[in-house]
C-alpha cells in the first residue's frame, strides 16, 4: 500500500495502481470531472498511462450548475 493525497486528504491505495483504475474503483466517472495530477490537468487520452506513486497529489473537481 502507498499513500497519495486526494482533494487534500490522505488515501491509501494499492501500489502500481493506474489513475483510470483508481477512478473506477472509487465510482468516479472521468466524463463528469476534471482531474489534476501533481498540479497538471490530465487529458483523457493519458488516463490509463498514469501510474500513481507514493506522495502523488490528485485534485478531482466536479462542476455543478445551478441557478
Amino acid at each position: 500500500m502507498i499513500t497519495i493525497k486526494v482533494n487534500g486528504k490522505n488515501k491509501e491505495i494499492e501500489e502500481n495502481e493506474s489513475l483510470s483504475n483508481f477512478l473506477k474503483t472509487n465510482g468516479i466517472n472521468f466524463d463528469e470531472v476534471t482531474i489534476e495530477h501533481n498540479f497538471k490537468i490530465v487529458d483523457f487520452i493519458n488516463i490509463a498511462n498514469i501510474i500513481l506513486k507514493k506522495g502523488d497529489v490528485l485534485e478531482i473537481l466536479r462542476f455543478v450548475g445551478g441557478g
